[in-house]
């Protein structure tokens, strides 16, 4: 379990790089601004604690519960967050960059103008998320699920969405230039003024999928499933 002496430096200070929190209680706990770099919060419960602007940086938060979290503008630059649950948390302007959110549950959660450059959501469910704004370079989201997400002028060149299931997705006006779609599931997405250019679409569902004014070419086309689709 956790050092209560930690957690005694921590109120005390607001800072407690390479403490050991791990299974610690504190739901709704206010450490806005706190410095909690390389911090042990495995199996934490967080769900409701205003975490804005907190730097977590390097972090071990596997397993952790920050439902309904306000983690905004928070650095999680390399921070383990596998199995994590961030049920509609608020993640907007956080910094996630090389993190790993390996089957982290993202339902409605706030990621609008967040950075995710090489990030690893692989798994993860990011359901009705919203990611306008967002930046996505290179990232992991083979398998994800999105369905519903709203990631409208989002940046997701060279990210690998292989095999995810966007359905419903809102791509609107963003970047795409040298994603992977390959066998992904577009039924009914918006890639209205989308990039694809460069993108691979081979086996990918299409299936009333709206590509008014998105920028690829017939070639990229030739191996997905087009049905009722709006070009």
């Amino acid at each position: 379990g956790f050092d209560k002496g930690n957690l005694e430096q921590l109120r005390a200070t607001n800072e407690c790089s390479r403490c050991d929190l791990t299974a610690i209680e504190l739901p709704g706990v206010s450490l806005s601004e706190a410095t909690l770099k390389w911090v042990k919060l495995t199996g934490a419960n967080l769900a409701d604690a205003n975490l804005s602007d907190v730097n977590l940086y390097g972090a071990y938060l596997s397993h952790i519960n920050l439902n309904g979290a306000n983690l905004a503008r928070a650095d999680l630059r390399g921070v383990n967050l596998k199995w994590a649950k961030l049920i509609s948390a608020n993640l907007t302007g956080a910094n996630l960059t090389e993190a790993d959110l390996l089957l982290a549950n993202l339902t409605n959660a706030d990621l609008a103008e967040a950075t995710l450059t090489r990030t690893n959501l692989m798994r993860a469910n990011l359901t009705d998320a919203k990611l306008s704004g967002a930046n996505l370079t290179r990232a992991n989201l083979i398998r994800v699920n999105l369905i519903g997400a709203n990631l409208t002028t989002a940046d997701l060149s060279k990210a690998n969405l292989s095999e995810s299931d966007l359905m419903l997705t809102n791509f609107s006006m963003a970047n795409l230039t040298g994603a992977g779609l390959w066998n992904a599931n577009l039924t009914e997405a918006n890639l209205s003024g989308a990039d694809l250019t460069g993108s691979n679409l081979r086996d990918a569902n299409l299936t009333a999928a709206n590509l008014t004014g998105a920028k690829l070419s017939e070639k990229q086309l030739q191996h997905a499933l087009l049905c009722k689709t709006t070009m």
